[in-house]
């Protein structure tokens, strides 16, 4: 029987095109070019190439279609694309999401020059293992595809390996070899996933049950329940033992936060204080998915023995741990054995304190006036302004803590980088977010200063039509960095009145050269708008709704206005501060 052959660019596109891939996003170069062809050429082809402004924006757009889709694809070209674009993969790395590096390298004939003769093509270091042995340091499987004998193979094996792990991977072809012939795949791919030992699940089960048994419990839920598709499974747990939950930063939004029991996101000290001192009262607490990083954690010490983690590899539960399960079989399990004891469901909130618990819309009542914009006014009106049409993509320091307390109706609603925390993720983003989901729109919180590293994304989304809404909060500051390494700036009354100057000031490197950020429409397309004041912010809500273009919003604020849940950081030294031996909290 004659097997079809087909080029591995043919077949390529083919797998992709099985993993439900609508967008392929990245920036073109001559050695991915006949991958992109193929793609071009085919007038039936269910993949849209998105080219992209740069390699960082395609790679922060990818990962967050990856977030909300299950799985996505970028593509670059040798080197300078690919060295560029690794910022975004290791953030995808960090925070498990399933991406599909393709990057296209230089011929065979190219490789065999180097090395007899030493000449360079382009983008070449002269070691041609360059490329993927940096991309293994981020990914969970990183294929060279040199011939295509084995190209098959390796494609397949590296798809496997996305959607079993859930974290990138890296495929590299050389330009040469995508004409080349395969054999056509012969079956679809099978998706495969992570098995745990069910007897260890049951077995950490038991062990929470028994710890549970007669204390007053609350769950803690985490990405993972997001990233490994269990929101029923969690709301089943949940809604059978009539327990209330919190999640973390990075967890918020895994389930709609209209339910009934749930009763905030806890972020460790940078919570709003009732959430922080209410959770914290809570005899035991189970973690579900959630990751021990700084952001999520906030300063809270999860090494006790009345806190559970349970996560994709296995429980700990006080100073034990039990290995190799799977969270799926770990929560059917606990809900079994939580019905056999008795327990007590803690309550964070009675009935009517629920609404002013959290939500920061209902800690303070704004007013139409002309009021100085802080974050925490500027966030209060925007709970009021978000509703379920919308996606909010927030980035990393300020604007991340501020969106904490925005209500978000559905789940999934929430995108934000809150492990790797790479500044200037928010706004390519947005295009990943928007691609994903066009049937809702995506709304951008972002600082002057990330806005000034990616705002090229503006571009690409004007080019698709987008109607994403960019506030860009302009303190003139790297407020999150100066605030870090020297509060002092922003203590206000309690300001220390340092010997040394340095300590008295906002840093010179912290300050931002300003824009005109709402004039950038003019280049990039879309509509631009500048407010000073809650009344100039109103008036510009006001007008959203019937707004159908991209829209940038320059929002200014106060240099030393910090949201309220990190204002706990002013009671502390910061960085520099150690440096004093004066200073009086040292």
């Amino acid at each position: 029987m004659t097997k079809t052959e087909i080029t591995v660019a043919k077949y390529l596109q083919i797998r992709l095109e099985e993993m439900g891939l609508t967008h392929l996003f990245g920036i073109a170069g001559n050695y991915t070019a006949p991958f992109l062809n193929t793609i071009l050429e085919d007038k039936q082809a269910k993949i849209q190439v998105i080219n992209d402004t740069n390699e960082i924006n395609a790679g922060h757009c990818t990962d967050a279609y990856a977030r909300l889709k299950g799985f996505a694809a970028v593509a670059v070209t040798y080197g300078v694309g690919a060295f560029t674009l690794l910022n975004s993969v290791a953030g995808s790395y960090v925070e498990h999401c399933p991406v599909l590096v393709i990057n296209g390298a230089p011929t065979n004939s190219d490789q065999l020059k180097n090395v007899a003769q030493g000449l360079l093509s382009s983008h070449m270091t002269g070691d041609m293992y360059s490329n993927i042995n940096v991309y293994r340091n981020v990914t969970v499987a990183a294929e060279q595809v040199t011939s295509a004998a084995d190209a098959a193979y390796k494609i397949d094996a590296i798809l496997d390996a996305c959607i079993l792990y859930g974290k990138p991977v890296y495929l590299e072809v050389f330009e040469d070899v995508w004409r080349m012939k395969c054999e056509a795949p012969a079956a679809p791919l099978t998706k495969k996933s992570l098995k745990g030992c069910k007897e260890n699940a049951l077995k950490a089960a038991k062990s929470v049950a028994a710890l549970a048994a007669g204390k007053k419990i609350i769950f803690w839920g985490g990405i993972e329940i997001q990233r490994y598709g269990l929101q029923k499974e969690f709301l089943d747990l949940i809604e059978t033992t009539d327990t209330e939950f919190v999640t973390s930063i990075l967890g918020k939004s895994i389930v709609s936060e209209n339910h009934p029991k749930f009763k905030g996101v806890f972020n460790g000290n940078a919570s709003p204080k009732d959430v922080k001192e209410r959770f914290e009262k809570a005899e035991v607490k189970i973690g579900l998915g959630v990751w021990t990083t700084g952001k999520n954690l906030g300063g809270f010490d999860v090494w006790k023995n009345d806190t559970v983690l349970a996560n994709h590899s296995g429980v700990r539960i006080g100073a034990s741990y039990e290995p190799n399960v799977s969270i799926k079989d770990f929560m059917y399990y606990l809900k079994e054995e939580l019905t056999k004891v008795k327990f007590e469901a803690y309550q964070m909130y009675g009935p009517a304190k629920l609404s002013a618990s959290f939500f920061v819309a209902n800690l303070m009542e704004t007013k139409k006036e002309k009021t100085t914009i802080t974050y925490d006014l500027f966030f209060a009106r925007m709970n009021k302004f978000i509703n379920k049409d919308h996606i909010v993509v927030a980035d990393a320091g300020f604007p991340l803590l501020g969106c904490q307390g925005i209500h978000i109706a559905e789940a999934n609603g929430f995108v934000a980088q809150a492990s790797w925390l790479s500044i200037g993720y928010s706004v390519p983003a947005a295009t990943g977010v928007k691609c994903a989901r066009p049937d809702k729109r995506a709304v951008v919180f972002v600082g002057d200063g990330a806005f000034q590293e990616t705002c090229q994304a503006i571009s690409t989304q004007n080019k698709l039509k987008h109607n994403t809404i960019v506030f860009v909060l302009d303190n003139e500051i790297y407020g999150i960095e100066q605030l870090l390494v020297n509060p002092n700036p922003f203590r206000g009354k309690d300001k220390i009145d340092y010997s040394l100057p340095d300590l008295n000031t906002i840093y010179p490197y912290n300050e931002m050269h300003p824009w005109k950020y709402a004039r950038l429409v003019d280049v990039f397309g879309g509509k631009g708008f500048e407010v000073h004041d809650m009344e100039s912010l109103e008036d510009v809500l006001a007008q959203l709704g019937e707004i159908k273009d991209n829209t940038i919003i320059h929002v200014h604020l106060p240099k030393t206005s910090i949201p309220e849940a990190i204002a706990y950081k002013n009671k502390k030294p910061g960085e520099d501060e150690f440096l004093n031996k004066d200073w009086s909290l040292c």
